[in-house]
């Protein structure tokens, strides 16, 4: 009588200590204990070890050598071999005849800070085709294509009697203040490579790549994109 009683009192407790295991298991989404060998245990046993515990096929898959540091989303490239953004869709493209290139005066930046500053201005957004950060606001190099650019509509970064600049000038804005400092490495390289990219899908020649102050017949006073950017050595690199 005493054994049957003792029998009884180890499985009740055993069982007590599954329930106990089971919910403090109970947030981890991958851990799945085998249930039913814990039960055909208790039914197949005369008494519960305490030192049981449920086998899991559980292991991490993740590998260090496996991650990837992120990447601006322009150095991605399509399936036509060009970075993402930079062709826009075959329905809505203009024949583009110049590019203008402009600097945005402040020390940091990205697409984001100037679309938020130009709808303070009362336009729609972002004046800009692409925006080129420096970084601090946005990687050192990165090129962003804006709504713009991507919809084919029309600029707001230059002035003309005609407004053929907004019309038919590709706008590319450089993040940074280049009266006070110098475009940084990265960017001039990203700078030279979209330009180009630009120059030859278009046909647009060298003596049509503009800094905002030589577009002909501007209608605003500037000194864009900056006196420590020489537009003649950029022309001269193309």
């Amino acid at each position: 009588m005493l054994k049957k009683f003792a029998s009884r009192c180890i499985v009740s407790v055993g069982l007590a200590s599954v329930a106990v295991l089971f919910v403090g298991c109970a947030d981890e989404e991958s851990y799945t204990p085998q249930i039913s060998g814990v039960v055909s245990e208790l039914h197949h046993s005369s008494g519960y070890s305490s030192t049981y515990k449920p086998k899991t096929s559980y292991s991490s898959t993740y590998s260090s050598s496996s991650y990837k540091p992120y990447k601006p989303q322009s150095s991605y490239q399509s399936s036509s071999g060009s970075p993402y953004g930079w062709v826009p869709s075959r329905t809505s493209e203009r024949r583009w005849k110049a590019i203008v290139v402009h600097n945005s005066a402040t020390a940091s930046g990205n697409m984001a800070t100037i679309d938020s500053a130009h709808k303070n201005n009362g336009w729609d957004g972002v004046g800009y085709d692409f925006v080129i950060g420096n970084g601090s606001g946005s990687s050192n190099g990165q090129i962003e294509p804006t709504f713009r650019w991507t919809g084919q509509k029309t600029g707001a970064h230059c002035k003309t009697p005609s407004n053929w600049a907004n019309e038919s000038a590709i706008g590319i804005c450089l993040i940074g203040n280049f009266n006070n400092s110098r475009p940084t490495a990265a960017q001039m390289a990203a700078l030279n490579k979209l330009v180009k990219f630009m120059m030859k899908r278009y046909g647009i020649p060298a003596s049509k790549v503009y800094g905002h102050k030589e577009v002909p017949s501007h209608s605003t006073a500037t000194d864009c994109p900056g006196r420590n950017f020489s537009m003649s050595s950029f022309r001269a690199g193309l």
